[in-house]
């Protein structure tokens, strides 16, 4: 059961990536090789020092609590997930088409790099700053920056779970490119994500049944 949990959070973790990588391919961006790596290696380097900080943490508690703790944040963790899903689905829609974003430099400027990430969560697109229809260099390690930072907690919790950090982040770095792959795939396939909405609270769900099944 222990490697099926982890294949089911980093599922979970990874796949906003794939909902990132359909809306690439719906508009028919591309993504080089490098730039997949570079994703990765921000998945990993997140990953690898929040399960790092866990495993100080490890010498604070007893293994007994500290897998209470680490079941408690996946379950918390997937509730907020949940939450926010709720709120911002009753919210309207702020998103610009990709034609009709201002092509001014001196907006990318003015926002700052935290913000950048947020907006590129919100909406893809904003990742390719220089709207070449291309994520490369920087463009790369802000998009993997923003899909991995909200993995952070999801770390820490795993390594209190008893999941060794090196191979974990290994296999979230490769399941993150992966899925970002496939969701480009099939973003050039459909021409309308409807049926994947439909799936944008399984993150959600799959941590809160893998918390509730560890405590």
């Amino acid at each position: 059961m222990g490697v099926l949990s982890l294949m089911l959070i980093c599922l979970a973790i990874s796949l906003d990536g794939f909902g990132v990588g359909m809306s690439y391919g719906l508009r028919k961006m591309k993504m080089p090789f490098l730039s997949f790596m570079v994703i990765g290696l921000c998945s990993f380097t997140v990953i690898f020092v929040s399960m790092t900080i866990g495993q100080w943490l490890q010498y604070w508690v007893t293994s007994e609590l500290s897998s209470k703790i680490g079941a408690t944040v996946l379950i918390l963790i997937g509730g907020l997930t949940f939450w926010k899903m709720m709120v911002e689905k009753q919210k309207p829609s702020d998103i610009l088409p990709v034609k009709e974003r201002p092509t001014y430099r001196e907006f990318r400027w003015t926002i700052r790099m935290f913000g950048l990430m947020i907006h590129i969560l919100r909406d893809p697109a904003r990742a390719d700053t220089d709207h070449s229809g291309h994520i490369v260099g920087t463009e790369a390690v802000m998009l993997g920056l923003a899909l991995s930072l909200d993995a952070f907690g999801s770390g820490i919790s795993l390594t209190l779970l008893g999941f060794a950090p090196l191979f974990t982040s290994l296999w979230v770095a490769l399941t993150s490119i992966i899925l970002l792959w496939a969701g480009i795939k099939v973003g050039r396939r459909f021409s309308s994500v409807g049926w994947f909405q439909r799936l944008s609270f399984l993150p959600a769900i799959l941590l809160i049944g893998i918390g509730l099944f560890k405590w």
